[in-house]
């Protein structure tokens, strides 16, 4: 142990509190992106008295590490009063007043903690990082004044990401609005007017399932290894790491196919599209990605024949799309461009100021 480190568990204590006046308080999950989320657990017919009250401010983390890949779930409960979690989890509070508990949530979120609880946790059937693990975790405890500078610095990070995301959410918002104007709301499609047309989908793009993971990869996005490989999850965008073997180089739309079916997101940059998704490639310059981007988004899964477990590239191939007149989708184009631009800038921005969280969590150790 470094000279500054301190052990953790002279800092914190075990929390058990039950539900014992039922109280419906709303259930959490915690998720392994270190935050509380809603739980989906089917709850009928549940005792609620045994779970565990857990209060703003208190820490909650799963023990149980071998069903998380490299990560352990943790999070602070600082956006409610009070909440419900599993009697599994662990609740735990900060006593000591030497230690911010919002510095110790991110010692927490350090890369290097999860490895250490990965490599600490014990069992034969599970493997457990259990509380006396827990507490011997050590830690620089720097004075009062420096971890709120360092938690403040972390937090004006935190909120310029929030804020650029949500500039996102309202471009993409007019963006899909001004389409929703163009080509639902203000279209009969009884009578199309001159120059529209339904299609199916085939005869302006080509579309292709995604294969097996490529022979190159790396989880590190190197100069060899530059191209982004995608699969079907939801959540950054689907990202599953770098190869030097991109298969789609053009401006175009993946749809998730099963699983999550029908995620949609539009790709801007060279990939290889992975299982469990389907490449939607424009073949004209006329039907542009962007314009199939919100088609799919709308798009009716279910009239395709099969459930929505899964969708088939000969499925969605043969699904009947509108085709507008040219001079009405340069229209639209000329509209949604800027938005989009837009909204890559902020991407851009975005992973910069992910890359300096990760950095500044690094720094923490030194």
């Amino acid at each position: 142990m470094k000279s500054n480190y301190k052990r953790l568990g002279d800092y914190i204590r075990q929390v058990d509190v039950r539900n014992v006046d039922d109280k419906r308080y709303e259930l959490l999950g915690v998720s392994v992106e270190k935050c509380f989320i809603s739980s989906i657990a089917n709850t009928v017919g549940t005792d609620w008295h045994n779970y565990k009250i857990i209060k703003k401010g208190q820490f909650c983390y799963i023990p149980d590490t071998s069903r998380r890949g490299d990560k352990i779930g943790i999070a602070h409960l600082v956006d409610r009063e009070i909440g419900l979690v599993s009697a599994v989890y662990t609740v735990l509070e900060v006593w000591n007043r030497e230690l911010i508990p919002e510095y110790l949530m991110l010692w927490f979120k350090r890369p290097e903690f999860d490895r250490y609880a990965r490599y600490h946790s014990h069992g034969s059937v599970r493997e457990i990082f259990d509380w006396e693990e827990m507490c011997n975790v050590a830690l620089p405890v720097p004075p009062i004044e420096e971890q709120e500078k360092i938690v403040d610095a972390y937090q004006k990070i935190e909120t310029r990401i929030a804020l650029k995301k949500k500039i996102n959410e309202n471009l993409e918002a007019t963006a899909q609005a001004i389409y929703n104007k163009i080509f639902v709301e203000d279209i009969d499609y009884s009578t199309l007017p001159a120059g529209w047309h339904f299609s199916a989908l085939k005869d302006v793009a080509e579309l292709s399932a995604g294969g097996d993971r490529p022979l190159v990869f790396s989880n590190v996005q190197t100069e060899a290894c530059s191209i982004q490989i995608f699969s079907n999850g939801v959540e950054n965008e689907g990202l599953y790491g770098f190869t030097d073997r991109a298969k789609i180089y053009r401006e175009s739309v993946t749809m998730s196919a099963r699983g999550t079916v029908g995620y949609v997101f539009l790709r801007d940059k060279p990939y290889v599209p992975i299982v469990r998704l389907i490449s939607v490639v424009p073949n004209t310059n006329y039907v542009t990605a962007k314009y199939l981007y919100f088609v799919l988004r709308s798009i009716d899964l279910h009239s395709t024949g099969t459930s929505q477990q899964q969708i088939t590239v000969p499925d969605l191939s043969k699904k009947q799309i509108l085709i507008p007149c040219k001079t009405v989708m340069k229209e639209f184009m000329s509209k949604i461009d800027p938005l989009f631009t837009s909204i890559k800038q902020n991407k851009d921005e975005i992973k910069t100021l992910f890359d300096m969280q990760s950095n500044y969590l690094t720094v923490l150790s030194r």
